[in-house]
């Protein structure tokens, strides 16, 4: 049962870190079964014939996948419109994978791959047919996707599924989540309307970018062809798969410890000798040496079994990673044996369980028959009002005679547990209200107008201001500059109406032309504080600010904000963009006004959130993942104390049935022990917890540039606390049972 117990939890441990080293390669592995990504990316902006031959002729061109956007639309047999964005090409350039299907024929126009979101979203299948309507070129330049409210012009094709495909480009672009590849050939009909197109170039070994521009720059018309680095998978994504492998990484490392702690007693509790067998193994010539090689020896047993059972469990569950948004980059799914992150789990775990029952045999001396209770404990349990009470407290903190752990050790190893647990819940419970409230990152509004660059007007100016349900209105101004090297975006403020300027962890926020507020992050790469000086050079030269405060940047016009960016005055955006106006108007509403009623002056809902929110969103559930496990951790330690306590306790037992003790109270009794081991450790954990929890979000919460408070969920603990009693209870439910069934007579006489 030992060599189970420690196969399930050391399965668990070496499953996750199997995960976590899985979801950290995924980009690369992911970039290397789809031909080794992509060097540049070609733009060619203008709507005529694709160039993709011409670019493939270049001599530093080794491969060209181009794809090429077409005016066009499905709908279905019935005539229903398909919301689906399409393409013409090569669904390689985006680094997308075949799922399932098989390749278009290069000779039938008709055959189309899509994605797997526009399948799931339409219950299409391989075989499914739609038709593919076209608008003419003359339409597209005139007035665009407008044309098919007046008719298409351009050819109907019918197109049918032959392929399901899915890859990173999603997750680089949602708005390549539901597409459809028609075949190159379609392009040579000068009839359809056709825009951009992008070529995805892998270059000879011998040539690098700047020789390759070089060679663009040969053909005819060539410096229109915008050339920049390719990203299969872009650096956001990233940084997103880096810190879900990250936050694996740490529930590995904190369940692997807490396993060590448990797994290292309950093997200790059962291998170790107790007080009435030390003498007679003396006295057949034991030393103190041969009996600890020999306790090694049973303790090398469940560990070993258990590593190599747990190293196969874990194999079993590999197929469960990577979770989550990465698992779309995961390029071979399913069972993946990884063997050196299994055998380097293996031994580390082996060794330090091993290391754990060394140490606790090597400092812990045998107890002698009848040891003495603990003047502490027996001082407490004197105090309580029920005999069953003060039975049940005692059972808890005191040791019998044949028990074989430390009571001390296992209320020490249950603290660490609780205070691990309790950390885990405040952090995830900081992490979940960091994601749901905008005002921490920087959107402290409720509606939004504008987006694109387009001056507010100002009779929707007016009409907000004047508006009663109103309770705030800030317009903003967006432009850049550069300090050094870095790119520095610049949102300049214009209060209107009430207070809703940014979130500050310092100082305050600019009032004049010659001052800025900085995001943390940004002032920590510039090397700025309150109170210094930054020169930022923009259009019209060179200014001084001087920098009045750290401010949580609100994201506008499409600036990431949070830790990044600043906050100047509309003055102060002047002195560097003279023609900069406002293009972004940011309102909070009373309680109980309605915003439907402000959509017909074209404003729309906060609901966005900078990528950084968005990447620490996906890892919202591993502080709770975590909390669980370390929450059956902590039952099944006081379950092994339990069984193993009644077990040890027959003698005590047995007298107490002698001395009238009934069922019911021995019932009590048991409980109550169960209630005194669990609430304890989790009354000296829980301070513990708050303040490891604590110390480790404020931290993580100022490296990403929000409001680093942490919360305190009183309630979500309280339950936690009330839960995991109960649960200790329902585990002595077993024990409780044996202790009715004990006949004194026979136990006593063997005595």
């Amino acid at each position: 049962m030992l060599s189970l117990i420690v196969a399930a939890v050391t399965g668990v441990v070496l499953a996750f870190a199997g995960g976590a080293a899985r979801t950290a390669s995924a980009p690369d592995r992911y970039t290397a079964a789809s031909g080794g990504g992509f060097d540049g990316e070609i733009v060619q902006e203008e709507g005529a014939a694709p160039r993709t031959a011409e670019v493939a002729s270049l001599p530093g061109a080794a491969s060209v996948d181009a794809l090429t956007f077409v005016f066009g639309a499905l709908t279905t047999p019935e005539g229903e419109p398909v919301d689906a964005v399409i393409f013409a090409g090569s669904y390689r350039s985006l680094g997308l994978r075949m799922l399932g299907g098989r390749e278009p024929d290069p000779g039938v126009v008709g055959e189309i791959v899509i994605t797997r979101a526009l399948a799931d979203a339409h219950g299409a299948d391989l075989g499914d047919r739609f038709s593919l309507v076209t608008l003419t070129q003359e339409q597209a330049d005139s007035v665009g996707f407008q044309a098919f409210e007046q008719g298409p012009g351009g050819p109907t094709i019918d197109a049918v599924i032959v392929g399901i495909v899915d890859g990173v480009a999603i997750l680089n672009d949602p708005d390549f989540s539901a597409i459809a590849v028609v075949q190159p050939t379609l392009l040579d009909d000068p009839v359809i309307g056709i825009s951009n197109t992008v070529m995805s170039v892998r270059l000879r070994p011998a040539t690098d970018l700047a020789d390759f521009r070089s060679q663009l720059d040969t053909l005819p018309d060539g410096e229109t062809l915008r050339l920049e680095p390719a990203e299969l998978i872009s650096a956001e994504v990233r940084r997103a798969v880096e810190g879900q492998a990250r936050g694996l990484w740490v529930l590995t490392a904190v369940v692997a410890l807490a396993a060590i702690v448990v797994l290292g007693q309950l093997i200790t509790r059962e291998i170790r000798v107790a007080g009435d067998e030390g003498s007679p193994l003396r006295a057949l010539g034991y030393g103190k040496g041969q009996l600890l090689v020999e306790r090694l020896a049973r303790a090398a047993v469940p560990v070993g079994v258990g590593t190599v059972l747990g190293a196969g469990l874990a194999v079993g569950l590999s197929g469960l990673f990577p979770n989550g948004f990465v698992r779309r980059i995961e390029p071979y799914p399913g069972i993946r044996v990884d063997a050196a992150v299994l055998g380097l789990g293996m031994a580390a775990l082996a060794l330090a369980l091993l290391a754990w029952v060394f140490t606790v045999l090597l400092l812990a001396r045998s107890a002698a028959q009848g040891e003495r209770p603990s003047a502490l404990v027996e001082s407490v349990a004197s105090r309580f009002p029920s005999a069953a009470l003060a039975t049940g407290f005692r059972f808890a903190f005191t040791r019998g005679r044949r028990d074989r752990g430390s009571v001390l050790g296992s209320v020490a190893g249950m603290v660490a547990t609780a205070a691990l647990l309790v950390g885990a819940v405040v952090f995830g419970s900081s992490l979940s209200r960091l994601i749901d409230d905008g005002s921490r990152y920087g959107n402290t509004f409720d509606l939004t107008y504008g987006s694109g660059g387009d001056v507010v007007p100002d009779e929707v100016r007016a009409s907000l201001e004047a508006d009663d349900d109103v309770e705030g209105l800030i317009l903003y101004a967006a432009g850049s500059g550069r300090v050094g090297a870095v790119t520095l975006g610049l949102a300049a403020m214009v209060p209107v109406k009430g207070d809703l300027g940014p979130r500050l962890h310092a100082g305050r926020l600019p009032n004049a032309d010659d001052e800025i507020a900085l995001g943390r992050l940004v002032a920590h790469t510039l090397g700025a504080k309150v109170g210094g000086v930054v020169t930022v050079e923009g259009e019209s030269g060179a200014q001084s600010y001087r920098v009045t405060g750290l401010a949580v940047v609100p994201g506008i016009e499409g600036m990431p904000g949070v830790g990044q960016d600043s906050v100047v005055t509309m003055a102060g955006l002047g002195r560097l963009e003279p023609e900069a106006q406002p293009s972004f108007a940011a309102i909070t509403l009373r309680p109980g006004a309605d915003p439907a009623r402000f959509a017909e002056l074209g404003l729309g809902g906060n609901n966005s959130a900078p990528t950084s929110i968005v990447n620490l969103a996906r890892l919202r559930s591993v502080p709770f993942v975590l909390a669980w496990i370390l929450a059956l951790l902590a039952v099944l330690t006081t379950v092994h104390v339990m069984v193993t306590s009644v077990r040890n306790r027959r003698r005590d037992v047995a007298v107490l049935r002698s001395l009238g003790a009934d069922g019911r109270w021995l019932t009590k009794a048991v409980h109550w022990q169960a209630t005194a081991f669990s609430l304890l450790p989790l009354t000296l954990g829980v301070p513990l917890g708050i303040s490891l929890g604590r110390l480790v979000f404020e931290p993580f919460a100022e490296h990403v540039g929000v409001v680093p408070d942490a919360s305190f969920p009183f309630a979500l603990l309280a339950a936690v606390t009330v839960g995991v009693v109960a649960l200790a209870n329902a585990a002595a439910t077993v024990p409780a049972r044996r202790a009715r069934r004990l006949a004194p007579a026979p136990l006593l006489a063997a005595e």
